[in-house]
């Protein structure tokens, strides 16, 4: 039970450091002076260091064991913070983040890696989504804590919330995760990555898993601009508005184990693919002709994660039983993919942006639209479901 609590924890920092840190958006853009596309380096440096570090995080759990791994991921995460917390410049705050991003991706690359290892694939589907409503269910918090702090205690309030969740992650980290067994074998190299990226089937299910989030994520990283700045919402509000769409998906994601006992992995995914698809098609539509009424692009923006759920949740665990030995490495693409898309975006829209959701809204229908037609070419994926957890029970 406290492994679990300790692996929550660190999910929860992995969100957190983001959705609680984008209301102070505009308040930094005004004190250090920055442009939009500045302000979204804040993001995409973070994101950079989190895919930089997450190639490596991967294979060294493999050969090292994921203790040592996360615990000193952890306290990279802290000093980032530390520099966040004082930065005199903006510069600093830059460094900060990127150190963020570098010490983040131990406990959220590893920690799923670790439930893959202890439990049977049947298992991982229903358990990762309840972990994964539990985290949803702090993210939608953290926009409205943070826009709070930042409302009493300015930006630097959020980043010590940051620090202060990392020193308590680590304590139960240090005492909760396992001592497993180090695979000396294990190559640290990139080049280790060779094998499972020319697999065709691994790949296709890495494609098909980042196309789908990276909409959410992209979401998350401009609209503090496009709420405050340009539709006018106040900071005091605007925590509601981004928190009901991760509410959302941690509502649903809580839930779905019922689901997927009930409907089984094949109705849930074909579902959740259509609804989140016809989500993206309202958005592609709303930033096309309608890019400036905030209640609408929420309440959009919520189908759209709700049917993100199931396709998340059941091809993940897949996604990391494709190469049984390499799960870290499986773990570290998926992450590494999600992260570079992300941050190519953030930077290209920040660069573009209009101040109205009209671009905003065309990627995110268009990249989720490439994510289905992704998912719909997944050859016999039930298939190898069924067949990967008969491996596992055997293995158990």
């Amino acid at each position: 039970m406290l492994l679990l609590v300790a692996i929550v924890f660190t999910i929860i920092l992995a969100g957190a450091e983001v959705d609680i840190f984008t209301p102070s958006f505009p308040e930094l853009q005004r004190h250090f002076g920055l442009t939009p596309f500045m302000v979204q380096l804040t993001l995409s440096m973070n994101f950079v260091g989190y895919c930089a570090s997450s190639l490596y995080v991967g294979p060294l759990g493999d050969r090292y064991g994921k203790r040592p791994i996360i615990l000193g991921s952890l306290i990279i995460f802290i000093v980032g913070s530390i520099f966040c917390l004082a930065a005199p410049t903006y510069w600093i705050l830059i460094l900060g983040r990127l150190l963020q991003g570098l010490g983040m991706s131990g406990p959220a690359v590893l920690a799923f890696v670790i439930i893959a290892d202890v439990y049977p694939l049947e298992r991982q589907a229903s358990l990762m989504g309840t972990m994964n409503g539990l985290i949803a269910f702090s993210m939608a918090l953290a926009p409205v804590i943070g826009s709070f702090v930042n409302l009493y205690y300015g930006w630097r309030g959020n980043f010590f919330v940051l620090f202060a969740i990392s020193i308590i992650s680590f304590g139960l980290c240090y005492w909760a995760l396992p001592h497993d067994k180090p695979n000396p074998a294990a190559k640290v190299s990139l080049t280790s990555y060779i094998p499972l990226m020319k697999s065709k089937l691994l790949m296709k299910y890495v494609f098909a898993i980042c196309f789908a989030i990276s909409g959410y994520w992209v979401f998350i990283g401009i609209s503090p601009i496009l709420y405050m700045e340009d539709l006018n919402v106040k900071l005091e509000h605007f925590g509601f508005y981004q928190g009901v769409t991760a509410g959302a998906f941690a509502l649903i994601s809580t839930i779905s184990p019922l689901f997927l006992k009930r409907y089984g992995p094949t109705k849930c995914l074909k579902v959740g693919t259509i609804i989140t698809t016809l989500g993206a098609l309202s958005l592609l539509f709303t930033g096309m002709f309608i890019p400036d009424h905030p209640m609408i692009i929420t309440a959009l923006m919520v189908v759209h994660t709700l049917g993100l759920v199931f396709p998340v949740n059941i091809l993940y665990p897949i996604s990391l039983s494709i190469f049984p030995e390499d799960k870290g490495k499986a773990a570290a693409l998926v992450s590494a993919g999600r992260l570079i898309i992300i941050a190519i975006v953030l930077e290209f829209l920040g660069y573009i942006y209009s101040g109205t959701f009209y671009s905003l809204g065309i990627f995110i229908g268009l990249v989720t639209l490439g994510g289905f037609v992704i998912i719909r070419s997944l050859p016999q994926w039930k298939k190898h479901y069924e067949i990967s957890s008969q491996d596992n029970r055997t293995s158990a």
